[in-house]
């Protein structure tokens, strides 16, 4: 337990035969990759002088066009023989480059220091990234948290220290978005089913009872998924957008509901007849109404209430479905209002 850890480190301390340390679980991080689409690694291998870096005159190297791409596994570049060759920067003799290029990761992890200055010749511009770093909103998946993340702090630390920002962490805020997540359905015979293979609780191919499974985020591999399109054609988009605002924050799982879904839909009917059935009334209306009658009062009220949750719910919180669920507290005050 961590209790008796403590306490044996304490011990091995007052002894004076030990003392405790943190022990980091790092790994050293191989950046290589068999891939035509990445940074090539810029080292040159020559026979009599060793491996050495290609001068920094002759940076950056880039991708050649001539490249066959087998999808046998080994890298794409090596199949281009004017990349490959090449003379030694230190001898002048023959020698070799580098086939493998860098993981995608080295990419990303610091591709938001060159969005200030997307157009610019420069890797960095100093003035931009004093005015736009730190980046105010990362958004991204629970992987971003261990792998992306990670690696955007390790780079810009690096670079931090190489006096090319001045920035210690790349970000302010992080939101990790939940998943999708919907029931499971599957045949004995057939496996995994989609949603329109079952009907009345059986597999429309063979007939047998479907065996109802846990809710899990959708995959295509369970099928436990939606058609967009079939939502967009059915519902309209406007519906699908307002479910998944609505069915949950957005930093938890959102359970997907075909009742979720009506109830948004019947939701903005009610909206827009409401507004259509008044559309020359609020064609005529003043801005502001001169005078507001005491019965009026309570509904102006609760419209600035409603102005304030729901601004501070997305500026502040990103609380969508608390905002949905007010903006729907007030049409329901509103529609009342004689």
């Amino acid at each position: 337990s961590k209790e008796a850890i403590e306490q044996i480190g304490r011990w091995a301390e007052q002894q004076g035969i030990g003392k405790r340390t943190v022990n980091y679980r790092l790994r050293d991080w191989g950046i290589s990759r068999q891939r035509y689409w990445g940074t090539p690694i810029p080292m040159i291998y020559c026979d009599k002088c060793g491996i050495l870096p290609v001068p920094e005159k002759d940076l950056p190297v880039l991708l050649p066009e001539d490249v066959k791409l087998t999808g046998t596994g080994l890298s794409p570049l090596g199949s281009s023989e004017e990349f490959v060759k090449t003379t030694c920067p230190k001898c002048g003799g023959p020698a070799r480059r580098e086939t493998d290029t860098m993981d995608t990761f080295v990419d990303s992890s610091w591709y938001f220091l060159r969005y200030c200055t997307p157009r610019d010749g420069k890797v960095l511009d100093p003035e931009a990234l004093r005015f736009w770093m730190p980046v105010d909103q990362y958004i991204g998946g629970v992987e971003h948290a261990v792998l992306h993340l990670l690696y955007s702090r390790f780079f810009t630390r690096a670079l931090r220290d190489l006096g090319l920002v001045k920035v210690s962490e790349p970000f302010k805020r992080l939101l990790t978005q939940g998943m999708v997540c919907k029931e499971t359905l599957k045949c004995p015979e057939h496996g995994w089913l989609f949603p329109e293979e079952v009907r009345e609780g059986k597999c429309i191919k063979c007939g047998k009872e479907v065996i109802r499974g846990r809710t899990e985020k959708m995959s295509k591999s369970k099928k436990n998924v939606v058609d967009p399109e079939y939502l967009i054609k059915k519902y309209g988009a406007d519906t699908s957008r307002l479910f998944i605002l609505f069915a949950a924050p957005p930093e938890k799982d959102l359970e997907w509901s075909d009742q979720g879904i009506e109830g948004c839909h019947r939701f903005l009917h009610r909206l827009w007849n409401y507004v259509h059935s008044r559309r020359e009334e609020l064609l005529k209306a003043k801005e502001r109404p001169l005078k507001i009658t005491t019965e009026g009062e309570g509904l102006y009220r609760k419209l600035h209430q409603s102005i304030k949750k729901i601004t501070e719910d997305i500026r502040d919180r990103y609380q969508f479905n608390t905002a949905v669920a007010s903006m729907m507290e007030l049409f329901n005050e509103l529609s009342s209002f004689n």
